[in-house]
């Protein structure tokens, strides 16, 4: 297994409120929002959370146990220092062990899987728009410049816990994985994305790639990539 990360702040933000992580297998993004310093407070307190995974003979249960520690860590901090209050954090997580993976997601960070010359979407991002192509209100297209694109249906830090959804599969040699924050998946489309990702590059190369187009389309948020190479 071969990992490439990188993360930029973009061409617009002040600064980064994106995080990432990764150990043992367990692959961690995550993109924050909120108040003064909240955004990059909320995303580290949640990589955290899940990279402190431990036993996970039973990953799936365990994750959704370190998403609820997380939630009510979130919620205390927020109550305790108004700097924190509203904060939040998507989240999107990878755990490879032997021939499967298995994919968490809450919000719109994103998971891909590149397999023989094809990318899938492996998340569906909860947003407004997300559920408006769902039920044939907006196109795709449309949704990708949509002025609500950035309204989330779940996140973490909210008083009611959001469900993390969960996928298995099975992984082949040559797979690659893609986790992203929207800042990569708003300026570019699935298939400019699909175009890097294909190409004959180390996983590092890829992420720094992949980085650079999104800085290239004008960098509007924090862009933050992690890619593994099965």
């Amino acid at each position: 297994m071969r990992v490439g990360m990188a993360t930029h702040v973009g061409h617009v933000r002040e600064k980064n409120e994106d995080s990432m992580g990764w150990r043992d297998g367990l692959f961690v993004v995550a993109d924050g929002m909120g108040g003064h310093n909240a955004g990059e407070v909320a995303s580290a307190l949640a990589v955290e959370y899940i990279l402190r995974i431990k036993g996970k003979s039973d990953f799936r249960r365990a994750l959704k146990r370190a998403v609820e520690q997380a939630n009510r860590a979130l919620l205390d901090m927020a109550g305790k220092d108004p700097n924190c209050s509203g904060m939040g954090t998507t989240l999107a997580v990878l755990y490879i062990k032997d021939d499967k993976a298995v994919i968490g997601h809450i919000g719109d960070s994103r998971v891909y899987q590149w397999r023989q010359g094809e990318l899938r979407r492996l998340t569906r991002d909860h947003s407004l728009v997300e559920e408006l192509v769902a039920n044939g209100g907006i196109t795709a297209e449309q949704a990708r410049n949509h002025p609500q694109r950035n309204i989330l249906t779940r996140a973490l830090g909210t008083p009611n816990l959001p469900e993390i959804e969960l996928v298995e599969l099975p992984i082949e040699a040559g797979d690659r994985f893609l986790l992203c924050t929207d800042g990569l998946s708003g300026p570019l489309s699935d298939e400019e994305i699909a175009a890097v990702i294909s190409e004959d590059k180390s996983p590092q190369e890829l992420a720094d790639s992949l980085v650079e187009q999104a800085n290239g389309k004008g960098g509007p948020d924090n862009v933050t990539i992690i890619v593994v190479e099965i």
